[in-house]
């Protein structure tokens, strides 16, 4: 290797680890810390949600379908009404829709109502085992709404029994 080649590589080896050093001095330095936003943090409210819920779908969950009899107004014919009445696919998809949202709702009632604290404290399970009871006894919709506190905790009482019973047999969580 030529001398002055040597003596280039030697420089340039030099200042790389010069630079190096004082790049590694400067990233020890105190960083101020980070301020955070604040988080306000508010209990779910079913009955609020709920009418919420109604406001943002009430057109979708109060469609129902023309009648025949009502296109005809006396001696004239409302086009307008004639028109809705005839659109047999789009009158089905909305009233798909709002089945769905009526059983979307009846769900976040349920799931309101029928709540792993409460399912705990009834019956002293927590962890996957209270997630597994909990899937596999759900009440309905029906008995959650007519029911009495008393009678969902004697529900539940007797769905855990059962489940006791045939804990082993009950297919895993997916």
């Amino acid at each position: 290797m030529k001398p002055a080649l040597r003596i280039w590589l030697l420089l340039l080896s030099f200042t790389a680890t010069r630079s190096f050093a004082q790049n590694k001095a400067s990233d020890t330095a105190v960083k101020p810390p980070v301020q955070l936003k604040t988080v306000h943090i508010i209990q779910y409210n079913f009955f609020r949600d709920s009418l919420a819920f109604r406001e943002e779908y009430g057109r979708e969950l109060t469609f129902r379908r023309p009648k025949w009899y009502e296109v005809y107004t006396g001696l004239a014919v409302n086009i307008n009404n004639l028109y809705k009445v005839t659109q047999y696919k789009k009158n089905k998809k909305k009233i798909a829709f709002r089945n769905m949202l009526l059983s979307k709702e009846q769900e976040m009632f349920v799931s309101s109502v029928y709540t792993p604290s409460l399912v705990n404290r009834v019956t002293k399970l927590d962890g996957d085992s209270l997630q597994l009871f909990m899937r596999h006894y759900t009440p309905d919709y029906l008995f959650l709404k007519n029911a009495a506190d008393y009678d969902l905790y004697l529900e539940i009482k007797k769905q855990y029994e059962a489940f006791i019973k045939t804990r082993d047999t009950l297919p895993p969580q997916p």
